[in-house]
């Protein structure tokens, strides 16, 4: 292959030759014309099973996530026999559109477009910026005109409604993913029958979750007092650095800090993610791992046992 890598003619031929069953079903689809040189294939290709780097996704991982179809939307709603959110505010408008527009005619753009919007619609109805996806695109946006089918494939005998017409669903509520296992526990209890052992055990799911956040909240801010002093914590803690930084100097520091932490005072878990900035601020701050440790076993005294202890979850970094 390197003796040929300039011969783009040659690599192109040559190039089927090391696909799977799957990939070479997707090369023989390929339009006549679509391709008309190697880079464009090996991107092509790259895009369909390595990163689909062309498909919209949300703004960044320092985003929240909204999860949507949660029990007691009033329009929304799961059926009664679930007690969970069934996704996330940019999964379903993604999916969604895919299952009701022909993938044959509708291009990556026109579908990062319509989900863009309908991620966007909640803040138009509810005037609430901070409860929207921030939907983008990234990679090779040359890539865009391409039909979704080139990349999900299509079924015939499926049925599709009209391109120019908008049928995705407009979501009248959102829920702050951290919040959805307090969603789920709540709706559990209020659901069960008065009295019963399931109202009984939601109700204790609830209060625990309840005070493991406070747990994590408080262990949190303390440390940063021990290690910061009581005046200049919080500015300590929140700091974000400036635009073009990365969150943190030193990302092993990061790891050894959040494990230090978790070892004395439990498990972060989903919704003690949101310290994670808390966490780089003290790295970049150069705070040395027995300073952590010392002010993290003075904040615990106890290390939280079950399903909220480090030693049973893991660590989160």
């Amino acid at each position: 292959m390197t003796v040929h890598s300039k011969n783009e003619a040659l690599m192109c031929k040559v190039f089927p030759s090391s696909l799977g069953s799957v990939a070479i079903r997707w090369f023989n689809g390929l339009k006549t014309n679509f391709i008309d040189s190697y880079k464009r294939l090996t991107q092509a290709f790259g895009s369909r099973f390595v990163t689909n780097s062309i498909a919209p996704r949300p703004l960044s991982a320092l985003e929240l996530g909204w999860a949507t179809y949660c029990p007691r939307d009033p329009q929304n709603p799961p059926p009664k026999e679930y007690h969970t959110c069934l996704g996330d505010l940019y999964t379903m408008a993604w999916m969604e559109d895919s299952g009701i527009h022909n993938p044959r005619t509708e291009t990556l753009e026109q579908q990062y477009k319509l989900v863009r919007t309908n991620c966007n619609i909640f803040e138009d109805i509810n005037n609430n910026l901070d409860r929207s996806s921030h939907v983008m695109q990234y990679g090779d946006i040359g890539l865009s005109q391409a039909n979704l089918s080139f990349y999900i494939g299509a079924n015939s005998t499926d049925t599709f409604v009209d391109q120019s017409k908008d049928y995705l669903w407009s979501p009248s509520q959102t829920i702050n993913q951290r919040d959805a296992d307090l969603v789920h526990f709540w709706d559990k209890f209020e659901k069960a029958p008065k009295g019963s052992p399931r109202k009984v055990e939601a109700r204790k799911q609830f209060v625990e979750a309840m005070s493991y956040r406070m747990h994590v909240d408080s262990s949190v801010r303390l440390t940063g007092e021990l290690l910061f002093g009581i005046v200049k914590s919080d500015e300590m803690l929140n700091t974000v650095q400036p635009t073009g930084q990365p969150l943190v100097d030193d990302w092993d520091c990061l790891k050894a800090m959040v494990r230090t932490f978790e070892t004395h005072c439990g498990s972060l878990s989903q919704y003690g993610m949101k310290h994670m900035r808390s966490f780089a601020n003290i790295c970049n701050a150069r705070i040395k791992r027995d300073q952590m440790d010392a002010a993290s076993t003075q904040v615990c005294v106890s290390v939280p046992s079950g399903h909220y202890s480090s030693l049973e979850n893991g660590f989160s970094a």
